[in-house]
């Protein structure tokens, strides 16, 4: 596998072009034989020329925690330089970063990243400034480094701290000490922090972010801040406050949350400086009249973060009053505390508190695809906005914008779900060319594997497995002997190591060609497979499936129907229900072939296919087949009516001529002139 420059986590050009100068410079420094090596080259080509030079290949990890820390190139040059002394070669494609992201993040770009390196045989060594870098907790690093580095017979290296997994007997030893040192820093710089925010907040300066009805004001004479800008504090915004003011005396007088903040919205209301819609959320409306800062009390230190093991994240635990610094100031009062007593008692009966233990429930089909619904009336051409679960249990689901929705509708999810799976068990069956189109694409691929080719692949896992021996024989040598004696084993471990990765990559070049021969599928193999796929479908709509059969069934939902489903809301003149559909492109072929062999198998782009996601009233629901039998069959409007009574339709010509102008209606195009009786001679009677 090559990883592009592009790819999730790369480097950013900037640092590409930096890299490899300090990686060449370091090389010309420690007397590193560099003929032939070409920093322009492609990166293939790099990497069969380090394998020749016989040097180990590294990806390296860097990560830093706040937008203030700029630390990245300065992590990434120390492990380079490092990397240089030692005879590895870092390609800028591996260097994997993660921006302004903490530590106790589990689901990292970067990290994704460099695990997958690692696992596709791309490097044989990862490289951090810090053990921390990879998670705040040491034991997680320490995790990470035995399961995705030693395990797989792969090295580690700590630049900075001096652990290399090579020295089997301390580096475990080493990352438990380093660990502890660095909690206890970690918590003695809180500690400073915090104590010098206290002193700040005493003298009424400002201390992070304000929140909605105040703004910031320079302090004339005062020194600057950490970061070079004016010190300030803080004052109420006027505009703001009279909109708080005129909202409070709203919602006593009656008026709803929901109404409160749509009406905040329309009059462009604030939004807190963090927020990163851009605008008021309705949580944070509501948030806004708890806010004791209304009354001119600031607090301090009320609650504190603490991080949590074994929920892995952190949450705020609220601090008893003699930890809280409180300062008092009627400048900054914008409600009366009459005002706000009586604002908390009228939101205390709309507090739900907190939820009892939720009962353990199947999962289904239906909530796993909820996220592939998308608003078409919202979206954006780059920018798709998806549905999300809502209602009473979840039943439903609903745009992601809510009550910002052009066409607010909320769709049952198990009901649109199993018209999605009926409709693809209907396509599948009535598809007669499928069967024929995915005999064809199999037999294409029925290439019988070389006899040449798969000697080569027996040689090549020989070669492995006698310099995976090879490796561990020298590790247990590392540590004995003269200081030359060390040095000739490190030699010949490092050397082992760069021929087993070249002929891991060109075993895995073999490789993958012939795992995608299959044996040509019969008509009968097809039939089955389609019967297969049909029974799935339907069998998960239904709900019969458990946690494990369901994944099956969401894969095969998520091919056929390419993962996107559009919903169209359709508000009608009158009437307060909407009609609902959802409109996708099928991919019949890819999806059956996925199932019957290891790769893709290529279809052309189908048509749009339009379900109803809920019942549509009952001339809607026969428009499709007015129009049918109409436009296409040239029927009259009688003819159509007694064409529709044999099919179960109790219609007259009046409701196929509704029927028909509804079709046109419903697809934004104008009802096209018809001749009398559709140019048919009247019966005589």
């Amino acid at each position: 596998m090559i990883f592009r420059l592009c790819d999730a986590g790369a480097a950013n050009l900037e640092l590409v072009t930096k890299a490899h100068g300090w990686w060449h410079s370091a090389a010309i420094k420690n007397n590193v034989n560099l003929e032939g090596f070409d920093p322009d080259a492609a990166y293939g080509d790099r990497i069969a020329w380090a394998l020749q030079a016989q040097l180990l290949v590294a990806t390296i990890y860097s990560r830093y925690s706040s937008k203030l820390q700029h630390s990245t190139d300065d992590q990434v040059r120390e492990c380079i330089e490092w990397a240089a002394r030692h005879g590895i070669y870092v390609p800028p494609e591996l260097i994997c970063i993660d921006e302004a992201v903490k530590g106790k993040s589990v689901r990292r770009e970067g990290l994704e990243r460099m695990k997958q390196i690692l696992r596709t045989g791309n490097a044989s060594v990862l490289l951090v400034f810090k053990v921390s870098r990879l998670f705040r907790q040491a034991f997680k690093g320490f995790q990470l480094i035995q399961e995705e580095v030693v395990e797989q017979n792969l090295r580690a290296v700590s630049v900075s701290q001096g652990i290399d997994t090579n020295d089997t007997k301390t580096w475990k030893l080493q990352i438990q000490i380093h660990g502890i040192m660095d909690d206890a820093l970690l918590d003695g710089i809180a500690d400073h922090v915090r104590a010098g925010l206290t002193g700040l907040h005493q003298k009424g300066w400002t201390t992070g972010a304000i929140g909605v009805g105040f703004r910031r004001k320079e302090l004339p004479g005062g020194p600057i801040t950490n970061r070079g800008l004016p010190r300030t504090v803080p004052e109420i915004d006027p505009e703001a406050a009279e909109l708080i003011r005129k909202h409070a005396r709203l919602h006593l007088d009656g008026m709803s949350l929901k109404e409160g903040w749509r009406r905040w919205l329309a009059e462009g209301g604030p939004c807190d400086p963090r927020s990163t819609l851009g605008r008021m959320s309705y949580n944070a409306y509501r948030r806004l009249w708890g806010n004791v800062r209304l009354t001119g009390r600031w607090e301090f230190g009320r609650k504190r973060n603490q991080f949590f093991t074994k929920l892995d994240y952190v949450r705020q635990i609220e601090q008893p009053d003699s930890s809280v610094s409180t300062f008092v100031h009627d400048d900054l009062r914008i409600l009366d505390d009459e005002t706000f007593l009586a604002l908390q008692a009228w939101l205390q009966p709309l507090k739900t508190g907190p939820r009892g233990p939720r009962k353990q429930t199947q999962l289904q089909l239906w909530d796993l695809t909820t996220e592939m619904f998308h608003c078409v009336h919202c979206s954006q051409p780059d920018v798709p906005v998806r549905y999300y679960q809502t209602g009473a249990n979840g039943k439903a689901m609903q745009c992601k914008k809510g009550d910002l929705c052009i066409i607010k509708s909320a769709v049952n999810r198990e009901k649109a779900v199993r018209a999605i799976c009926e409709k693809l068990a209907e396509l599948i069956g009535r598809d007669a060319d499928l069967i024929e189109q995915t005999i064809c694409r199999s037999r294409e691929r029925n290439v019988q594997g070389d006899g040449d080719v798969q000697r080569e692949i027996l040689a090549l896992e020989n070669a492995v497995r006698t310099h995976t021996r090879r490796i561990n024989d020298l590790y247990d040598l590392v540590g004995s002997g003269s200081d030359e004696d060390r040095k000739e084993v490190r030699s010949q471990l490092h050397s082992a190591q760069a021929k087993r990765s070249a002929a891991q990559l060109k075993l895995t070049a073999l490789k993958k060609p012939n795992d995608e021969l299959v044996a040509a599928l019969t008509s009968d193999d097809i039939r089955r497979i389609l019967k297969e796929t049909t029974t799935l479908l339907l069998d998960a709509a239904a709900g019969k499936f458990g946690d494990e059969a369901v994944y099956k069934a969401l894969a095969v939902f998520r091919r056929l129907t390419g993962g996107r489903i559009w919903v169209h809301v359709e508000r009608r003149k009158g009437r307060k229900r909407t009609n609902v559909r959802g409109v996708f492109t099928p991919h019949l072929i890819r999806a059956v072939g996925n199932q019957a062999e290891p790769t893709d198998v290529h279809e052309p782009a189908g048509e749009e296919v339009s379900v109803w996601l809920r019942e549509p009233p009952r001339m809607d629901a026969i428009a499709e087949r007015v129009h049918e039998l109409i436009d296409l069959e040239r029927l009259s409007h009688r003819d159509t009516a007694k064409r529709l009574w044999k099919e179960g339709h109790n219609v007259n010509s009046g409701n196929v001529w509704y029927s028909y102008r509804r079709w046109y209606e419903m697809n934004g195009q104008t009802p096209p002139p018809l001749p009398y009786n559709n140019g048919h001679r009247r019966k005589p009677a």
